[in-house]
């Protein structure tokens, strides 16, 4: 049972006693509760509402991993993977699957270099929170073939796109057997211009077995690079480790 399950329950529970008691008051209340309750558990991964949100890794070593979303886009991730090259550190990247059908030399590349190629959906469509199961899946199925005719291999993770779920979006990726990733810091580097204040976001919410949020597609590639650099210079400071997400995750 999952969280929403129970939260379902005790909406259903406290509405009926609502209703036989005749107020009208309290049956609103716990009707937006609930309807609180879900929208948070849609926007926010940390809340686990519908299932196993891995938002996290090993609390006890002092690791993070970074992950990259959206691309491969040859305007950013060439130069991204040529700086990772340099500084010897590892990576996942969230792929949405039109864009490794695209590029899927790119996209080879990055295994190639030691790094996760995973599944963030074929089109990453604003909608895609609200696809059924079958449509859902037939999505993701979409982008695991795509990225496997590309790299050779299956992705084992999904990533919403924009992190948004439902109680489908663990159903259709248990079908295919992904485990849905979320992340514990959002970058907010689509948002925030300065290299430095989205690195300035990221250390404040530090901690050992972190997954960090960030994107390789449709950023300029400057403040890319600047930003990770930067990054990277942080963590080293402050005694964390980079290792990759699955090396997170053990």
């Amino acid at each position: 049972m999952t969280r929403f399950h129970l939260i379902a329950i005790l909406s259903a529970i406290a509405s009926t006693i609502a209703l036989a008691l005749h107020r009208s008051i309290l049956l609103n209340a716990v009707v937006l509760a609930f309807l609180i309750a879900v929208g948070l558990g849609v926007a926010i991964p940390q809340m686990r509402l519908f299932g196993n949100f891995i938002c996290s890794g090993n609390r006890k070593k002092k690791q993070v991993a970074l992950t990259f979303d959206d691309g491969p886009d040859p305007r950013s991730t060439p130069q991204l993977l040529d700086l990772l090259r340099a500084e010897k550190i590892p990576a996942a990247f969230f792929c949405i699957g039109k864009h490794v059908e695209k590029n899927p030399e790119l996209a080879a590349r990055i295994l190639r270099e030691g790094h996760l190629v995973e599944n963030h959906s074929f089109a990453h469509s604003n909608f895609t929170n609200f696809y059924g199961r079958s449509r859902l899946k037939s999505e993701l199925q979409q982008a695991q073939s795509v990225i496997e005719k590309a790299v050779g291999c299956a992705p084992k993770f999904f990533r919403p796109p924009v992190g948004l779920s439902n109680p489908h979006t663990f159903r259709a990726a248990q079908d295919l057997k992904l485990e849905v990733v979320g992340w514990n810091i959002r970058s907010l580097d689509t948002v925030i211009a300065a290299p430095e204040k989205i690195v300035a976001r990221i250390r404040r919410g530090l901690q050992p077995g972190t997954i960090i949020l960030l994107h390789d597609g449709n950023i300029p590639v400057e403040k890319l690079l600047t930003t990770v650099k930067s990054l990277l210079d942080e963590l080293r400071r402050l005694g964390y480790e980079v290792v990759r997400l699955d090396e997170l995750l053990k």
